[in-house]
C-alpha cells in the first residue's frame, strides 16, 4: 500500500488542503510538507495523528475493505 497516496486520497475525498490536514491532525506545517515533498512514510505517531484527524483507526487506514460498504450491509446469523 502506498501510504502517502492513501493519505492524499482521503484528503481529496474530504476536500482538505495540506494546511487543513495539519490543523486537524495537530501537526506542524513542516511535518506535512516533509511528508509529501520527501515522499517518506510517516512515523507511527504521525500516522496515528493523521488517522485521528480523519476519524479512523490505523486498522481502518490499512484495511483494503471499504468501511462504508460494511456499514451498509446487514448480516444475518
Amino acid at each position: 500500500m502506498d501510504v502517502i497516496k492513501h493519505i492524499k486520497d482521503l484528503m481529496n475525498e474530504r476536500g482538505w488542503t495540506n494546511y487543513r490536514l495539519g490543523k486537524e491532525a495537530g501537526l506542524s506545517q513542516s511535518t506535512i510538507t516533509n511528508l509529501f515533498n520527501r515522499n517518506n512514510a510517516p512515523t507511527i505517531p504521525t500516522l496515528e495523528a493523521v488517522c485521528r484527524a480523519f476519524g479512523i483507526t490505523l486498522s481502518q487506514f490499512f484495511s483494503e475493505v471499504n468501511i462504508l460498504t460494511l456499514r451498509s450491509h446487514r448480516f444475518i446469523a
